[in-house]
């Protein structure tokens, strides 16, 4: 008999799980390759795999027809999950080859560092609380991934503007967030909750950029424009599309850079042929903060999100999914429930005090299942007044 999520409540006893030996694993992939790549992974030993809906962003090389009216946007996935570091090699690995993810414009594969993660007992995980070193992988390393949060419908212009700047197709997903400021009821009725959240991985060498162009496009540093923010990419393979080309050209400009890097045996070249770079973006920059995210059944996600916004963070955001992999012993009950990721981004000082003001507040709603874990974010951006 199916029993309900609700039914299935049991007060937690504190009995998480902390480990500083964690990577998140993040993976953009056509629909098409979804399944195959997910059952590799979960078969090398990742679990909790997060499904997020995504469309893919790419500039268009044919003539003026192609260009006058673009395909539509390809459809993506966006796989996350927590895996331990002893286990990450293997598990990147696995994915490259089930997805093929060494090819051009078949996807791509980057792994996160957390500082650290918090897991009860109930939540679909592989992690222990050993920490190990993980074996290199043929993924690159120098990368950093960039995410800017910003108004719905703003999301295809930041897109564009990244990928004039040279990065690989970036990743649009979808969700909601709010501050401090939306709680005022005044306020609600002129600013909608939902949120379009893009995100592209590059290599350090042009992050500031990208990002400068990104934060441009959006006008982050305008009143409630947005929040962006960039995380240290352990290693990686981007091998995400980036342009539509006219079935007149023997290879597209994706595969002729492609090309070039494997001839130079390394990316030096672009930057010599590179004759217009960004001018800095003069911003005053938020450094140093730490990203939390708690991962919760979707039911009660709503009050996860206002538990963290009344214990003092100044803003809030969601992205929904489902939850591909499930134990065995549970998985006609877990398999494919809705989940939401809560997040959000604080001082280094702070960061115990929320996660324990948030714990004790999924403790008292009962909710048995859930995670916390933290990444780095050195640089972020949004309008701070003045």
């Amino acid at each position: 008999m199916r029993i309900s999520l609700k039914a299935r409540r049991l007060y937690n006893m504190n009995n998480l799980l902390e480990s500083k030996g964690v990577s998140l694993l993040n993976l953009i992939l056509p629909k098409e390759v979804v399944e195959k790549v997910s059952q590799s992974i979960i078969q090398s030993g990742a679990k909790g795999v997060f499904q997020i809906s995504a469309r893919g962003s790419v500039l268009t090389e044919g003539g003026f027809f192609e260009k006058m009216f673009p395909p539509p946007s390809p459809e993506q996935v966006l796989l996350q999950a927590l895996v331990s570091d002893d286990c990450i090699s293997k598990v990147t690995e696995s994915a490259i080859a089930s997805g093929n993810l060494d090819k051009v414009g078949s996807g791509a594969v980057f792994s996160m560092s957390c500082n650290d993660a918090h897991i009860s007992s109930s939540f679909p995980s592989s992690i222990s609380s050993e920490t190990n070193n993980s074996e290199n992988t043929s993924a690159q390393e120098n990368l950093e991934a960039i995410c800017c949060i910003c108004e719905k419908g703003v999301a295809e212009d930041i897109a564009k503007a990244a990928l004039h700047c040279g990065a690989p197709g970036p990743t649009i997903t979808f969700g909601e967030g709010g501050g401090i400021r939306d709680k005022i009821p005044l306020l609600r009725i002129t600013k909608g909750p939902e949120k379009e959240f893009v995100w592209c991985v590059v290599d350090k060498a042009d992050a500031d950029d990208v990002f400068g162009n990104m934060a441009r496009a959006g006008k982050i540093t305008e009143p409630g424009r947005g929040f962006m923010y960039s995380i240290p990419v352990h290693s990686g393979l981007i091998n995400v599309s980036s342009t539509i080309s006219s079935s007149a050209h023997g290879a597209n400009m994706e595969q002729i850079i492609s090309a070039l890097d494997d001839l130079k045996g390394n990316k030096d070249w672009r930057t010599s042929v590179d004759s217009v770079k960004s001018k800095a973006l003069k911003s005053t920059f938020l450094e140093n903060l730490v990203g939390l995210y708690c991962i919760v059944p979707r039911d009660f996600y709503g009050e996860v999100y206002d538990a963290i916004l009344d214990s003092g963070a100044p803003g809030v955001s969601t992205n929904f999914g489902v939850m591909i992999d499930a134990d065995v012993s549970d998985s006609e009950q877990r398999q494919n429930e809705e989940w939401a990721l809560v997040y959000t981004s604080v001082g280094p000082n702070n960061v115990d005090s929320l996660r324990s003001s948030v714990e004790a507040k999924i403790n008292n709603l009962g909710i048995d299942s859930y995670a916390f874990y933290t990444l780095p974010i050195p640089k972020a951006l949004t309008y701070l007044g003045g």
